[in-house]
């Protein structure tokens, strides 16, 4: 559980190195990978209900850093803006205001098209952002996410959306599956992994049917499994990645990752930036991230990435800077400056820690080093390899299994 009064944290680099020391302690398991697989967007603070917001870009692949990046927003923590579950006049007013704010679409999650109430909601949410320029994306949830309730039959899903679209061509964007290659961590399903559950269920013969118009952006994690499987078989189906860090503390080889991601899958990628905390990271003893933090995860996804996501708290200050400032030189240094700031903080950290530690080989006990290391050399390997090679396709392969895990 995290304050919600008070947005702004003092986070030392000796809070940090606590804060990691005290996540050792109460980890079991001396594999980091399993470590980090319990610190996912599902797991959020358990009153949310699982609820997230996201602010989406909508770019061509090749994003140029002048460009202009539209934002959108999923499920706002502020109740006023939870579009779902407004209606009339007042829907349309925070329609309005997320429009007035920067926003230019919307995400939110459905569980079952065959429930009524919220087939309604949705349709009333549809027709009133019809008359705007709001673009809708539904959230659909994978198996370490739903429940007895929530339906996986992928072929009427697309049968639904298509109707969607005929009826709603202006504001029905299309859907995302969350958590696409990440795991599951519920003991009531035999699928470990959701991308297996998505080959069991048959969701590429689903996804042949689906409406060009009908737009899929998966979500995927920089250190997921099988994401070679997502780039073989489902690439040609998907129209942008949505990309998510279980590492968010650790900004160091942000930039790598998305250039990484963004050389393989030759799509627009949207990443999810982390104003809040997530359940499992405050279980552990960490601060909900610093202005530092969030500004120079801002830094440099901007300039990376086709398109930020912002992760439940629209109203954080740092935010809301961002969002009336993009254009603003000075505020664009100033993030930058904020970027080097905390790539310094966070290789003090990694020191301090070997210190304190004693350990031959500490940083493997630190969270998402591993990662650090794994991606560190794919793009040392993408980066060395003539022009030529690079616009071979062959390459992928190498890459993909440097940062790949099967277990």
């Amino acid at each position: 559980m995290y304050s919600q009064g008070n947005n702004t944290f003092v986070f030392s680099i000796l809070d940090f190195i606590i804060n990691n020391v005290k996540s050792l302690l109460l980890s079991n398991n001396t594999d980091n990978y399993y470590s980090l697989e319990n610190i996912n967007a599902e797991n959020v603070i358990k009153n949310l209900n699982s609820k997230k917001q996201i602010i989406s870009i909508n770019q061509n692949y090749h994003h140029d850093a002048n460009e202009y990046i539209s934002i959108g927003a999923w499920v706002p923590l502020n109740n006023s803006l939870i579009l779902q579950q407004l209606k009339g006049e007042e829907q349309k007013n925070a329609i309005k205001t997320l429009l007035n704010q920067g926003f230019h679409e919307y995400y939110f999650a459905m569980n079952n098209f065959e429930d009524t109430e919220s087939t309604k909601l949705t349709e009333e949410l549809l027709k009133s952002a019809e008359e705007t320029n709001l673009k809708i994306i539904i959230i659909l949830r994978p198996p370490s996410e739903g429940n007895s309730d929530t339906s996986y039959d992928w072929k009427d899903w697309i049968k639904y959306f298509n109707v969607l679209e005929k009826k709603y061509p202006k504001s029905f964007e299309g859907f995302t599956i969350d958590d696409f290659n990440w795991i599951s961590t519920k003991v009531d399903t035999k699928f470990k992994n959701n991308i297996n559950f998505m080959k069991y269920s048959k969701l590429i013969k689903a996804l042949e049917d689906k409406d060009k118009d009908v737009k899929f952006y998966p979500t995927i994690y920089f250190e997921g499994r099988k994401t070679d499987i997502v780039d073989t078989k489902y690439d040609d189906f998907t129209d942008g990645f949505i990309v998510v860090s279980g590492c968010y503390y650790n900004v160091s080889i942000l930039n790598k990752e998305l250039t990484i991601f963004r050389e393989i899958f030759e799509k627009s990628i949207r990443y999810v930036i982390y104003p809040t905390i997530t359940y499992n990271y405050s279980q552990q003893g960490y601060n909900p991230p610093t202005d530092q933090l969030i500004q120079a995860t801002l830094s440099i996804a901007s300039n990376s990435a086709d398109g930020l996501i912002i992760f439940l708290d629209t109203d954080k200050p740092a935010i809301q800077e961002y969002l009336a400032n993009q254009d603003n030189k000075a505020y664009l240094g100033k993030i930058s400056k904020m970027k080097e700031l905390q790539i310094n903080d966070e290789k003090m950290t990694t020191a301090n820690l070997k210190k304190l530690l004693n350990l031959p080989d500490a940083q493997q006990h630190v969270n998402c080093q591993k990662w650090s290391n794994r991606f560190n050399k794919a793009y040392d390997e993408w980066k060395d390899l003539p022009q030529q090679e690079k616009e071979n396709d062959k390459w992928k392969k190498e890459i993909l299994q440097i940062i790949k895990i099967d277990r």
